[in-house]
């Protein structure tokens, strides 16, 4: 079987979807309002098409487990997999 995701050019995250990102995983209540109350989330951040369609693609319980162990201190490091769709 092909893996074609391999083959794909990779692009860093913009840096708002980053702050979002480092944010969420930082703030239970931020978390919370960004998966209950988007737009009043992203306030004030600056972020593309793409960058919402990524938050789009980004399982709840992903960024929730993500920021369990990264609370715990069982992680200094993470790789959170999102998805940016696009002509580039």
């Amino acid at each position: 079987m092909n893996d074609t995701r391999r083959s794909r050019p990779t692009r860093p995250a913009s840096p708002g979807l980053t702050s979002v990102i480092g944010r969420a995983l930082t703030d239970e209540q931020f978390r919370e309002t960004l998966f209950q109350d988007r737009a009043a989330a992203l306030q004030g951040f600056r972020l593309t098409e793409a960058d919402l369609e990524a938050l789009d693609s980004l399982p709840r319980e992903t960024l929730d487990d993500h920021a369990r162990r990264f609370g715990e201190g069982g992680a200094t490091a993470m790789t959170i997999s999102i998805v940016i769709k696009g002509t580039f």
